[in-house]
């Protein structure tokens, strides 16, 4: 799926700069995603070219491949960290200091996070803030968006294909067209 992404976003090099609008890809449990055909390094460099916001959220530095850590951690421009242990807080603290250091990375409470942020392409100082917590749940919520999500980005019935006959060797390709 994200190097499907990938693949959509980078048709965008077809557009100036400036005629590229924003857009945003989140990805939670991010070291159980990230295998595309080439590494999360160019990804990232590439992706502020083509004006896509890249979020990667993970528990903790074990989850991730050195190569992945490298990668996010020189390609990552702006980086929110909330409660991580003393291990990881002792790596990331090099990402927030003279500011903050390792004790307040892993000494955070509930609903407050430790912060360096790029803004108009430089970087601030690190800060810690709070967030709110989440507002209870509103009953349909989910299913209204996926509705209305799959109304307005969603294939149009006829061009849909289902999952087996896409591993069926006799099923015909369907032909695809292209979103505006």
């Amino acid at each position: 799926m994200l190097a499907k992404i990938w693949e959509t976003v980078s048709h965008r090099a077809r557009h100036s700069q400036t005629a590229r609008t924003d857009s945003s890809l989140f990805v939670d449990e991010c070291h159980n995603f990230l295998a595309l055909p080439h590494g999360l390094a160019d990804l990232l460099a590439e992706a502020r070219a083509y004006r896509l916001s890249v979020v990667l959220a993970h528990q903790d530095l074990a989850q991730l491949s050195r190569e992945l850590r490298e990668a996010i951690s020189a390609n990552a421009r702006s980086k929110v960290f909330f409660a991580v242990s003393p291990e990881d807080a002792h790596v990331l603290q090099r990402h927030v200091a003279p500011n903050l250091s390792e004790h307040d990375l892993a000494h955070l409470d509930a609903y407050q996070a430790g912060t360096r942020l790029i803004v108009n392409a430089a970087e601030t100082p690190a800060f810690t803030l709070r967030t709110r917590p989440l507002p209870p749940a509103v009953q349909g919520r989910a299913a209204l968006i996926r509705r209305i999500s799959a109304e307005t980005y969603g294939s149009r019935p006829n061009h849909r294909r289902s999952h087996n006959r896409d591993n069926d060797p006799r099923a015909r390709p369907t032909p695809r067209t292209r979103s505006q």
